[in-house]
């Protein structure tokens, strides 16, 4: 007997953000060095798009169990690359969205991600325009919450450099269909 599930459903999320250089790659180099400085370099990265389940709860790093070197580590994920001495940052901010204006009724979580050559103040101000735009495009009948944001930027010096922030999405809900 097969049985059927849905779609996975993120219950639990933490923040991560890094930076590095390298004089060699992009990819293999400065990314990698920006993943190892985030502490999540020993996972294969899978990218989503841009909204959290109501139900998701964030947790902290030192609450993370999980499975070793390889597996799978689904996020969403903001990520700038540049050229020595360059500065280059990215960014996410993300929200709840509630029912009515007493946010009592979580409906879920907006995320928006952006990246470039803007110094953190500058992006950070990106960063509210461009979720602001997108609620009030896609999601304006919800009331949105606290603004949060996860920023990193990195002069670079070597040849190569990556800056990166992301939501990192830990445990999941398959339900039964």
């Amino acid at each position: 007997m097969v049985k059927r599930v849905g779609n996975l459903i993120p219950d639990t999320f933490f923040i991560a953000k890094g930076s590095g250089d390298s004089d060699l790659e992009k990819h293999a180099g400065s990314y990698h060095m920006a993943l190892h400085d985030a502490g999540i370099a020993d996972y294969n990265i899978m990218t989503y798009s841009s909204v959290i389940p109501g139900t998701a709860r964030l947790i902290t790093m030192d609450e993370v169990d999980m499975p070793p070197f390889g597996s799978e580590l689904k996020t969403i994920m903001a990520v700038s690359h540049g050229y020595q001495d360059e500065f280059v940052s990215a960014g996410i901010i993300y929200a709840w969205m509630y029912k009515d204006e007493n946010f009592d009724e979580k409906v879920g979580g907006l995320v928006c991600e952006v990246s470039g050559r803007f110094r953190i103040e500058e992006l950070e101000a990106r960063l509210i325009r461009v979720i602001n735009d997108l609620h009030q495009r896609t999601y304006s009948k919800y009331y949105l919450g606290e603004m949060n944001f996860i920023t990193e930027g990195i002069t670079i010096e070597r040849r190569y450099g990556t800056a990166l922030a992301a939501l990192c999405f830990t445990e999941f809900v398959s339900p039964e269909i």
